[in-house]
């Protein structure tokens, strides 16, 4: 409840009315936090000053810290599949979704030893 809802103002950087989504300069936190810059026009609001007669102190300067980082690690369910032209693998995280991962990222993973087992290989040079 007393996390603000919204943060800004921002720059509007460029805006697509085809798709109706905006792209804003965010600032270095938000950027770290691999927050991307593009956004709907549904989840914007035009930024108002706040009153500070009325709510003194109120203006958030910092962003709340949710708690995540670049280096912070994901639990991975499996590896369902490769693919040699880019050097990825799927995988499918313990949240359900399915992103494309470099062997660079996927190497140490248990997940990557189960799904050469399946494949009947025992490296990944031996992929078909």
């Amino acid at each position: 409840k007393l996390v603000p809802k919204f943060i800004g103002p921002m720059k509007v950087l460029h805006c697509d009315s085809a798709n109706d989504t905006y792209t804003l300069e965010l600032p270095e936190q938000l950027r770290q936090w691999c927050i991307h810059p593009t956004f709907h026009v549904g989840l914007l609001h035009k930024y108002e000053q706040n009153d500070d007669a009325l709510f003194p102190r109120h203006d958030a300067h910092a962003f709340y810290d949710v708690g995540m980082t670049n280096k912070e690690e994901w639990l991975v369910d499996e590896i369902t599949a490769h693919r040699w032209m880019n050097n990825k693998f799927l995988v499918k995280w313990n949240l359900g979704d399915m992103t494309w991962e470099p062997v660079s990222n996927c190497k140490e993973l248990e997940a990557l030893n189960r799904y050469l087992e399946l494949q009947g290989v025992q490296d990944i040079r031996q992929l078909p």
